[in-house]
């Protein structure tokens, strides 16, 4: 007599244990490949810098620039560091779109690069205010600093898990439930 236990897991437990796998496989490649390397992290500050600067000047502001610093003349600046270039931040965006069941690759691939992009886009807005903040309000640096993360980069990565939950909501609905 043969006893066969089958197990079948939740689609939350599913869920839950792939974002975990690939948090893992994320930092474990952050922490031990792309950290010590710095090419992904330089380019990321380099380029955030150099667009914003370059938008700051557009808009009539003295910019003064160089590597990873940013100041409106007159002023200390900023320098963006690894941790402040939005690569974590795009690293957990990433590992949730993964992980969420439902979505073709092509679409999947599509709102992954366009949402890296837009978070891009938002560290560059982000090094702008720091350097006008340190400009117009130097007293609440620390502040501007600390919870800017909060106002920019949270909203925009909640907005855009809860836009794929429901766009890849779409496609587990028009798939057949195998019993």
């Amino acid at each position: 007599m043969e006893f066969k236990i089958q197990m079948t897991l939740s689609p939350l437990t599913r869920f839950l244990l792939k974002a975990g796998v690939i948090y893992i496989i994320w930092y474990l490649m952050y922490d031990y490949y792309l950290l010590p390397d710095g090419r992904l992290d330089a380019f990321l500050s380099l380029s955030g810098v150099n667009l914003a600067g370059g938008i700051l000047n557009i808009f009539g502001w003295d910019i003064y620039s160089e590597s990873r610093v940013l100041a409106i003349t007159g002023t200390n600046g900023v320098e963006i560091q690894n941790g402040c270039n939005g690569l974590e931040l795009i690293g957990l965006y990433m590992g949730f779109i993964l992980s969420y069941p439902g979505g073709t690759i092509l679409k999947r691939v599509m709102f992954l690069s366009g949402g890296i992009i837009l978070l891009f886009v938002a560290n560059v807005f982000r090094i702008m205010l720091f350097a006008l903040s340190i400009y117009y309000v130097p007293t609440f640096w620390e502040q501007v600093h600390i919870y800017s993360s909060y106002f920019i980069f949270y909203p925009i990565v909640l907005t855009l898990w809860y836009i794929w939950t429901t766009m890849s909501d779409d496609d587990l609905l028009l798939t057949p439930a195998v019993k």
